[in-house]
């Protein structure tokens, strides 16, 4: 989410909201809202980068109530009831004309319908977000990565990095020929290791997990981090909740729970920086083992990182050829956003987003805001299917 000015975060929007301008301007739906977890109760923020995806419960709690008393939240199946039309009838030669399928296909959901999305499934998801969903008669689609489907939890590879790169003590050296790293005097400043951080997530998306594992195990040890480093992660409850996955067991007790599932990939990495066989297989390989861990279809995939600049056409046509009926951007949504049946925009929630920039997001009030101020339309227009 770009820098949104005090004026229209403070003033603007929450004029709008309370006026009730921004529930009757939302144009067609339905408009989807994506999460990335809940604090645990007694979690410490450690770096706003880092944590700036999760939502805070009460936070998490007043938007729920906001979308339960002014919108219409579904159904991950009724989502797909919707789509299976929506793209059906584009095909479908009943003789029936335009103007009728167009109303067939609005007529499926109610309006200003809201669909709840939750990317990585993180264990706090399982025990700080589904209770708060249940207390509200709601439920979410969760994209889970391949790890959801071992028997034991992990971390996520890109955000151990970065705790990694945290607890350096002084300037950073690196040597990794493999990769074509070698880098000294890093600065400890903030600003500086976030760069850094990211230049290696870009840089190890190209290889396997496999082989990243590898690096992170020697990063660890030429940083100096004991060698328990990771062990403060699973022994710490509030720690293990914040930053592990969800196992096997604990993905099945997330759709007996009513939830969603769909895939996350297998590992999580920038797809633009694959290779065509990578991303193939994380994107395929990903339903094979979440299903097969399931035991049901997972007919969703959520791009990992999910921005032009990280997603291309070719993992478009990826997600179509593995078999999935619809996937997920991370950018781009609300109300009034074109959707594509393989890249279907989203409102990317996070912790520091007031009420109504919440509402203002999810109306497709901002983001037509931004297309007018900026290049923002030529960007969003990059994965358009060319037929």
């Amino acid at each position: 989410m770009r820098f949104v000015s005090p004026a229209l975060k403070h003033l603007v929007f929450p004029a709008l909201s309370k006026s009730g301008y921004l529930r009757h301007a939302a144009g067609d739906g339905p408009a989807v809202v994506t999460y990335h977890g809940v604090f645990p109760s007694g979690y410490e923020i450690r770096n706003s980068a880092l944590d700036g995806n999760l939502m805070h419960a009460e936070a998490l709690r007043r938007q729920l109530e906001l979308l339960k008393r002014r919108y219409h939240v579904i159904t991950p199946d009724e989502f797909l009831r919707w789509s299976e039309l929506q793209w059906s009838e584009e095909k479908s030669g009943d003789g029936k004309s335009s103007q009728e399928k167009r109303a067939a296909v609005k007529q499926s959901l109610p309006p200003r319908s809201i669909l709840l999305t939750c990317d990585d499934a993180l264990r706090n998801t399982l025990t700080e977000m589904v209770p708060i969903l249940h207390d509200f008669g709601l439920s979410c689609l969760f994209f889970a990565t391949g790890a959801s489907a071992e028997p034991t939890p992990s971390m996520l590879w890109y955000e151990e990095l970065y705790l990694m790169v945290l607890d350096a003590a002084g300037p950073i050296a690196l040597n990794l020929p493999e990769a074509g790293i070698s880098i000294n005097n890093v600065s400890p400043r903030p600003k500086q290791r976030h760069a850094f951080w990211w230049s290696l997530v870009e840089n190890f998306s190209q290889f396997s997990a496999p082989s990243r594992r590898e690096f992170l195990n020697r990063i660890q040890q030429q940083l100096g981090l004991s060698e328990n480093w990771r062990s403060k992660f699973v022994e710490d409850t509030r720690l293990a909740a914040r930053f592990l996955t969800l196992d096997k067991s604990g993905l099945q007790q997330l759709a007996a729970a009513g939830m969603g599932v769909g895939a996350h990939s297998l590992s999580h990495p920038i797809f633009a920086r694959a290779s065509d066989d990578l991303a193939w297989q994380e994107i395929s390989g990903s339903k094979t083992v979440l299903e097969k861990a399931l035991g049901q279809p997972v007919w969703a995939f959520g791009y990992p990182f999910g921005n032009t600049a990280t997603v291309t056409r070719r993992d478009l046509n990826f997600a179509e050829r593995a078999g999935f009926r619809c996937a997920f951007m991370n950018t781009g949504g609300g109300f009034g956003a074109t959707n594509y049946r393989f890249a279907i925009p989203r409102v990317h929630v996070t912790a520091h987003m007031s009420l109504s920039e919440f509402e203002a997001n999810i109306s497709g009030f901002y983001r037509s805001l931004r297309l007018r101020f900026s290049k923002r339309k030529n960007e969003e227009e990059q994965l358009r299917p060319t037929s």
